[in-house]
């Protein structure tokens, strides 16, 4: 292989391995076997054995039933954090065998990464599409991705040239979404913890951090204080799914959160609560007023029993 499709072949084999790492091995192999694909290194023959594509067959049927079905998609994902981005590199690596030792560890770093960085995307996509868990919207993901690994690998060995330019913009765009899809995670989690609390009673909460203790005792002059986790969904100067605090703070509602390193509060109109309250599956969404304006917060369930009690479920 020439060096552009070297190089097509390492970032596409990293980029789809953290989407779907059996259908690509299943894929190469088959490729090799029935002669779509020409001219792969040694270290690569080994995925057209019939034991090893019989083996990816099966395990690509399991992902492939697993990942219609809502709730099992995180937990299978879940396993797969270390798989994925361990079989993208050793992929990479294989991709690069015929290269200096130096790329070739190069080659194996990079390709760990890459598949770290879009198995985490493809993890957050499927923990935000739990907001609607119906099992339709799994499996039009699911088969997207698919169909996505397969144009990718096609691309890489057919079209290198057009695929480097592709592949880039995956990746760059993979890592302007990691942070919004990593702040999803962590509000999938709370919120399923939330959902378990509230099944089997109160329970205790989440230990509040220090530093919100201290912006809370700043702003509560007299009477109990009531801290409650949450997140931004629409809020002034906070991006989606930023994880916050409300505090009930002398008798007033406030966000109390950490920004580029900063302690911030913003004191809400409204002393007596939200405006309205929309019960969701896994979460609630609570309304609150700033400066007049709606401020949107995704609110644990664990926690209902904190929202002032005259409050009506909005219809």
């Amino acid at each position: 292989m020439g060096p552009a499709q070297t190089l097509a072949a390492i970032l596409g084999l990293s980029t789809v391995s953290g989407i779907n790492l059996y259908l690509t091995v299943l894929l190469v192999g088959a490729g090799q076997r029935f002669g779509w694909i020409h001219g792969l290194p040694p270290d690569l023959t080994i995925l057209s054995h019939p034991v090893v594509l019989g083996v990816a067959a099966i395990l690509f049927l399991l992902e492939f039933l697993a990942d219609k079905i809502p709730f099992i998609t995180p937990i299978w994902d879940g396993l797969h954090t270390f798989i994925r981005p361990m079989g993208g590199a050793l992929l990479a690596l294989g991709a690069a065998g015929e290269l200096h030792p130096v790329a070739k560890v190069l080659a194996l770093l990079a390709g760990g990464t890459i598949a770290l960085g879009t198995h985490g995307s493809k993890m957050g996509v499927r923990l935000l599409a739990h907001t609607a868990p119906e099992p339709a919207s799994h499996s039009i993901l699911s088969v997207a991705e698919d169909v996505g690994v397969a144009a990718l690998l096609a691309l890489a060995y057919r079209h290198p040239a057009i695929a480097l330019p592709v592949l880039g913009a995956v990746l760059v765009a993979t890592a302007l979404l990691l942070p919004l899809l990593l702040r999803a995670l962590a509000f999938v989690l709370t919120g399923s913890r939330g959902a378990l609390r509230s099944l089997v009673g109160r329970g205790t909460r989440d230990e509040i951090p220090a530093w919100v203790e201290l912006k809370v005792l700043d702003l509560a002059s007299s009477g109990r204080s009531e801290v409650l986790p949450c997140f931004a969904r629409r809020v002034k100067g906070l991006p989606a799914f930023h994880g916050a605090y409300l505090a009930c703070a002398g008798g007033h509602w406030h966000l109390v959160y950490r920004r580029w390193f900063r302690t911030r509060s913003l004191a809400f109109d409204a002393a007596s609560g939200p405006t309205r309250i929309f019960p969701g599956f896994l979460w609630d969404t609570a309304v609150f007023r700033l400066g007049g304006k709606p401020q949107v917060l995704l609110v644990g369930r664990d926690w209902r029993h904190a929202l002032p009690g005259e409050m009506e479920p909005a219809r």
